[in-house]
């Protein structure tokens, strides 16, 4: 997710404002066990606001010991709980389980203090496999969300996420799992294939994770090696593409007086953060990526999956445009694309390690994309009539940058940790500020303290490592120290990292 802050490390001689254009855990690779497949047939009603869903997932146990029940997540009973208590609008929104059924034979479940968790009595021996079937009807909530439907432009738009069930995570011999949590993520999933028919009016164009045809109102979604699945569609979509290092990148848009240079900038955005991520880090998985505009909410600028990214597009919308919105656009576009590296690819634990997707995508966003002279941020500079945007400038601002690390290096001061759960941040900071700015600040000072060519194959290491797995802080930290392990980054790593909340 994009959450629009500010930037810490570069505070003193802000960073960011050179580009406002404006004066002033060791985790396993799988879990033990794990949904190897799921077949998925979602139909939206968009009179009702309605998801009726049948989800049968592949439930293999590759561990030494039998389990007696299976938890499976209906994620958007966790999703609507929040709704209900914070948006009037949304509390007509419900989500009902009609039945649980394993290979024909229906099944019980019982749920925890968190109605999104269903512990379903079905044993499942070492070496067992079954197919689970779980039949949902959900209500789609009218909130600008990852989840919910918007009336734009005289149609709408569905975005639809957190809302399929799926199996928890089994590691260490219990179930994982997370309460929903609003702000950021609660996801931890290992890599599945997903095959999905959705069916929605024939008027609405589709956007999916992996690769998708429509025909006569049915996507048939075909979503192999990935994390989970998200959707979104709008009887108001307009489709444009490029490609960037063999990758297609679709841009669903909506038609607005602005709309020409939104679908061209976020392109163009779209395919130089490709070209300088897959140089800097590593080959993106997929074939092709689709790009969503709607509306998020204030103080969100875009939401990740693998395969698909959803834009807040308000500043393109709203009849009243502040001038920043072409610069916040090159942002956020750059920011959810850096996610396919880190979350897409790189899985982790985002409730208890937030800074390994989110920091570190920050930093892709702040202290790469925007540190390179790029053709969308030139298109950018453009649009908003400045002449500020040039390639000495972007020079100085990475010697702006290294001058702070270094700066920061030579102080006995320690930062604030970044290896926090969101439910326990160090005292006296916010969640966010430790997983997006402090979890951005972390890499940035280590590119300095290694040398950037080490910290950069360091990275890519780490990319390739633990490519369509999943990954810790220990992990990140064992790859760094592989290429330098000197008292200089030691004492940067102890800066930002709180041994209490390392794995062993």
């Amino acid at each position: 997710m994009k959450r629009r802050t500010t930037l810490l490390l570069s505070s003193a001689v802000t960073i960011a404002a050179l580009f406002s254009f404006n004066s002033k855990v060791q985790a396993a690779a799988d879990p033990t066990i794990k949904a190897t497949n799921y077949n998925m047939t979602v139909k939206l009603d968009t009179r009702k606001n309605q998801l009726t869903e049948k989800v049968t997932m592949h439930v293999v146990n590759n561990g030494n010991e039998p389990v007696k029940n299976l938890l499976v997540r209906n994620i958007a009973s966790g999703v609507l709980k929040y709704d209900h208590k914070h948006f009037k609008a949304t509390r007509n929104a419900t989500t009902s389980v009609k039945s649980i059924s394993s290979d024909g034979q229906k099944l019980s479940y019982t749920t925890g203090k968190d109605k999104s968790n269903l512990f379903v009595n079905k044993n499942l021996n070492a070496g067992e496999s079954t197919d689970l079937t779980v039949n949902v009807v959900t209500g789609v909530p009218k909130r600008q969300d990852r989840f919910g439907y918007q009336n734009i432009n005289g149609g709408k738009v569905y975005n639809l996420s957190f809302c399929f069930p799926y199996l928890s995570d089994y590691r260490n011999g219990k179930w994982n799992y997370h309460p929903y949590y609003d702000a950021g993520e609660n996801r931890n999933s290992a890599i599945s294939n997903f095959h999905v028919s959705f069916f929605a009016p024939k008027s609405y164009k589709v956007a999916a994770s992996g690769q998708s045809t429509t025909k006569n109102g049915k996507t048939t979604i075909t979503a192999n090696n990935m994390r989970e699945v998200a959707i979104a569609a709008s009887n108001r979509f307009k489709v444009d593409h490029a490609y960037a290092n063999g990758v297609r990148i679709n841009d669903y848009y909506l038609a607005s007086k602005n709309s020409k240079q939104y679908n061209k900038l976020a392109l163009m955005t779209a395919q130089d953060s490709f070209h300088i991520f897959t140089k800097k880090i590593g080959k993106y998985p997929y074939k092709e990526i689709d790009i969503t505009e709607g509306l998020l909410g204030k103080d969100t600028g875009g939401m990740e999956y693998p395969g698909l990214i959803m834009i807040d597009a308000s500043g393109f919308l709203q009849k009243k445009h502040p001038i920043f919105r072409y610069d916040e656009l090159t942002e956020d576009v750059s920011h959810e694309v850096g996610h396919q590296w880190f979350y897409g690819t790189v899985g982790s634990d985002e409730y208890m390690e937030p800074w390994l997707d989110e920091g570190l995508t920050n930093f892709l966003e702040n202290g790469v994309y925007d540190l390179t002279y790029t053709k969308s941020k030139a298109y950018c500079a453009k649009l908003m009539h400045s002449k500020f945007y040039n390639r000495k400038n972007v020079k100085r601002a990475n010697t702006i940058l290294k001058a702070n690390a270094n700066a920061f290096i030579n102080k006995n001061q320690k930062a604030n940790y970044i290896n926090h759960p969101v439910n326990n941040p160090p005292k006296g900071v916010d969640t966010e500020d430790m997983a997006y700015e402090l979890g951005m600040d972390f890499p940035a000072v280590l590119k300095v303290a290694m040398g950037e060519n080490k910290f950069f194959d360091a990275l890519h290491d780490y990319y390739q490592t633990y490519y369509l797995k999943q990954a810790t802080t220990q992990d990140f930290l064992n790859i760094i120290r592989k290429y330098v392990n000197s008292k200089k980054v030691n004492n940067v790593i102890n800066k930002f990292i709180d041994p209490k909340y390392l794995s062993e």
